[in-house]
């Protein structure tokens, strides 16, 4: 790790070391103790966290429990989820997208599976005709 990306580590994520990634954590306290300079930019980067720590306003604890409160009483009001059926669930996030194309293939299924029409000769063809009539 270099003095330099250790710096943007400390930017990012502070000086405490339980905030940083795992991943670079290890490289970065091994800099740490071989760097005055890390050793210093550290505690800069602690000194830093103190003081926005400390200007932020310490909230109300009377207001913190009102909070509290309004919250639980909202959340006993919510009704209780309905167990839905696992095709609509899967099919769920499909629907916005999906229903004019289920609609159109259902169309055509049906169009598809649809007899054809008989052809008008066949249905008054001169043979039917003829074995319809009678005949004196």
């Amino acid at each position: 790790m270099t003095p330099r990306r250790f710096a943007r580590l400390l930017d990012i994520h502070g000086a405490d070391p339980a905030r940083w990634p795992q991943a670079c954590r290890g490289a970065a306290l091994a800099l740490l103790d071989s760097s005055a300079e890390a050793r210093a930019m550290r505690d800069a980067a602690a000194a830093l966290d103190a003081a926005l720590r400390s200007s932020l306003p310490q909230p109300d604890p009377a207001a913190l429990a009102r909070m509290r409160n309004r919250l639980a009483h909202a959340v006993a009001r919510e009704p209780l989820p309905v167990p839905e059926r696992r095709l609509l669930r899967w099919l769920r996030p499909l629907a916005p997208f999906g229903a004019g194309a289920l609609v159109t293939l259902m169309v055509c299924g049906l169009w598809l599976g649809l007899p054809a029409a008989p052809e008008p000769d066949d249905i008054l063809g001169a043979p039917r005709l003829m074995a319809m009539m009678e005949l004196p």
